[in-house]
């Protein structure tokens, strides 16, 4: 037995992957600038007060209530600190544009606050998915998730809140709270709408049986033809419960079709 499987046999298992919905919300940079008009460089001694975390919204799936954490509702630091626990803990982390921005705004604020990297997380963009798979007119959240027919986000008036929750108005906060809560539920319903089309880890990690249905776990499979590869063919699966297309690989182990 290799040191490989003598530790997977003492680790702990987790009976299901624990799914978490993500969206954050940030301040503008504040520079000196010396016109309103054409393309300027703006150098960083111009930067009176760089971009910052300002509120961060979460989502475990099968739970109902969404976890919120602000700078104006706690701190800077509980926020912060939350927000690595909450990564931390999951093992799929779901978000629109969380690879380009979420991730890389909360890794900075972690690491400005002494904070080591968190447990890793298999990352779920559904805004890569989206550019990769379809030719939206705008790949843009509430664009896709009005075109899909599904609830989407809420109007914030523009600059003006984001003014205003700077000062420090307590309206305005309460307006952006619902805002951020509001895009977490719209993410999550997206990426059950978009399932046929995301690659999530193999279900049979937590089921501990690699010949079940990739993505539910059922194994339920009705055999429908063959996949072709290149050199190979494959027995092709459906899955009776989710309908999720499988392969099956020579050790008997199912893949995505």
């Amino acid at each position: 037995m290799s040191l490989s499987d003598r530790l997977l046999a003492l680790a702990p298992r987790e009976s299901e992957p624990q799914v978490l919905t993500v969206d954050i919300e940030t301040s503008p940079n504040v520079c000196y600038v010396w016109s309103l008009y054409g393309e300027q460089h703006i150098s960083p001694s111009q930067i009176i007060e760089p971009s910052r975390v300002l509120s961060v919204a979460a989502k475990w799936k099968h739970q109902r209530n969404v976890l919120y954490y602000s700078e104006f509702h706690h701190s800077r630091e509980e926020m912060i600190r939350e927000a690595w626990h909450l990564y931390d803990a999951a093992s799929v982390v779901i978000t629109y544009n969380g690879r380009a921005f979420d991730h890389k705004h909360l890794q900075r604020e972690w690491l400005t606050a002494g904070l080591g990297p968190p447990s890793p997380w298999v990352d779920v963009d559904l805004l890569q998915i989206v550019r990769r798979h379809f030719k939206f007119p705008t790949a843009k959240l509430g664009y896709v998730t009005e075109v899909a027919g599904l609830p989407t986000k809420l109007e914030t008036g523009g600059q003006q809140l984001w003014n205003d929750v700077l000062a420090g108005d307590e309206k305005a906060w309460r307006k952006f709270r619902d805002y951020n809560k509001r895009d977490v539920v719209v993410t999550e319903l997206l990426a059950a709408y978009l399932a046929d089309w995301v690659d999530v880890p193999h279900m049979g990690q937590w089921t501990r049986d690699r010949e079940c249905c990739h993505r539910c776990g059922s194994v339920d499979l009705t055999l429908v033809g063959l996949v072709y590869g290149k050199t190979t063919a494959y027995p092709k699966l459906q899955c009776d419960l989710c309908g999720a297309w499988n392969k099956v690989m020579r050790n008997g182990d199912t893949r995505p079709a």
